[in-house]
């Protein structure tokens, strides 16, 4: 018998539960925060986590970067939206 492999190829990814206090956010360095901010993208695009509370977070984080990892964040971001048009 032949596997449908369309019904294989759906994973279901149940939402997450995000529970990052300002006191928690305020102990990771620079470079862990551009990691989870790379990691809550991800999350978005696979729906795992709802637009809204993404939108919210990454506002949080992205307020506790320096300058410089402000704009290199602002600048994946606009090579990503470039990219998807």
């Amino acid at each position: 018998m032949a596997r449908d492999s369309t019904a294989a190829s759906k994973i279901l990814h149940s939402p997450m539960l995000l529970d990052w206090s300002e006191e928690k956010l305020g102990k990771l360095d620079q470079d862990q925060l551009l990691n989870l901010l790379a990691n809550l993208d991800r999350q978005r695009a696979i729906g795992r986590v709802n637009e809204e509370t993404a939108t919210v977070l990454d506002a949080r984080i992205t307020a506790l970067l320096s300058k410089r990892n402000s704009t290199k964040r602002r600048d994946e971001l606009a090579a990503r939206a470039a990219a998807s048009e």
